[in-house]
């Protein structure tokens, strides 16, 4: 079978042979937005609890009363609402935004219903603000910071005797925000970094040290989820194993360095082999394994003709030594030889090894 066009296969966009591999694991922040919609959630309970204590305890203070049980019961609604709706359930980051805005116009409202800048409930502004610190990163948090101080001004502006002009406004409208952004805007930049943090231990957990591909664990992972999707969607893929040969000999007689640099080399050969839609992991010490998402066998066969022949193609220097690495192929598809993954990876492996031995023979 000739050899498709590389545009035919895409070469891959990323370091690990690959676009889809890490973006195919468990996002860390899908975690984070549960969690941050789990935490808006207190704030919700908190923020319904003290404007009902309002009512209980200091109603006399309560100025617009059809206000403040509007902007509760609003509160209210969005609060439950985001949680029976199917939608929002399987949506973290939009539930997040709604609670925030919801935090924010229960904030105003009752703001407004108790005062307007004179208010005891200013403070209920610190829910919204730290909610979009926790949830919305750097854009969502500058807009409601952005929001809260138009807010703040345009209470001012509806509060009587008070004049939005003035020194005394300007100094109070700064004391009053500035401390709380400045506190939110220093949990914003920790959960920022704790999220960079996270992202690159997952990615530390999902790729192996020596190659940059993914390691034997995460490509379980892939292909776990691949085959699930195949088997409800109908779509074939292949799975292809891939042994380098020679590796232990090179390490006995030139150092564990010349066996590395090999299959550094290998990794890399096979990661411009690949299109960007497969997801390559090194296996094992010298074996290497290809998932070939939405792929039959007449192309599966093609990809593992050029990655034989970039293998091939390429050479090392070790100790003024020039070295040409090859490799042995496994090849097996997804429904027409196997119905399991595991089944696959095993009738791939069994492939490998009967490539090798027709090497072996042929060598002799």
């Amino acid at each position: 079978m000739p050899d498709l066009p590389m545009s035919e296969l895409k070469r891959p966009t990323s370091s690990h042979g690959t676009s889809s591999p890490l973006t195919s694991l468990p996002p860390g922040w899908t975690a984070s937005r549960s969690l941050a919609a789990s935490i808006l959630l207190w704030f919700e309970m908190l923020a319904l609890a003290i404007g009902s204590a309002q009512f209980a305890v200091a109603r006399e203070s309560i100025v617009h009363s059809t206000v403040a049980i509007s902007a509760l019961l609003v509160l209210l609604v969005i609060a439950i609402g985001l949680r029976i709706t199917p939608y929002f359930r399987k949506r973290p980051l939009q539930r997040c935004i709604w609670d925030t805005f919801a935090l924010f116009a229960m904030a105003v409202g009752l703001s407004y219903a108790t005062g307007g800048v004179h208010s005891p409930l200013l403070a209920l502004f610190l829910l919204p603000l730290t909610g979009a610190a926790i949830a919305l990163g750097r854009l969502g948090y500058g807009v409601v910071a952005l929001l809260v101080a138009v807010a703040a001004i345009t209470l001012g502006a509806y509060t009587p005797g008070i004049s939005i002009e003035s020194s005394s406004f300007t100094v109070w409208l700064i004391g009053t925000l500035v401390p709380a952004v400045i506190a939110t805007t220093a949990i914003a930049v920790l959960v920022e970094q704790m999220q960079g943090a996270e992202r690159y231990i997952q990615d530390l957990s999902a790729t192996d040290r020596l190659t940059g591909l993914l390691n034997r664990r995460a490509f379980d992972e892939i292909i776990t989820r691949e085959h699930r999707k195949s088997e409800r969607d109908g779509r074939p893929y292949c799975v292809l194993m891939i042994d380098v040969e020679n590796v232990k000999q090179l390490n006995e007689t030139l150092g564990n360095n010349a066996g590395n640099q090999l299959l550094i080399a290998v990794a890399a050969a096979i990661s411009r082999s690949i299109r960007a839609s497969d997801v390559a992991a090194r296996y094992g010490g010298d074996e290497f394994a290809v998932l070939l998402a939405d792929t039959d066998l007449p192309i599966a066969t093609t990809i593992g003709q050029r990655i034989r022949s970039h293998v091939y193609a390429g050479t090392i220097s070790v100790a003024n030594r020039m070295i040409r690495a090859n490799v042995h192929l496994g090849l097996a598809g997804f429904p027409k030889e196997k119905n399991h993954f595991k089944d696959l990876l095993v009738l791939a492996d069994q492939r490998m090894q009967q490539d090798r031995e027709q090497h072996r023979t042929a060598a002799k």
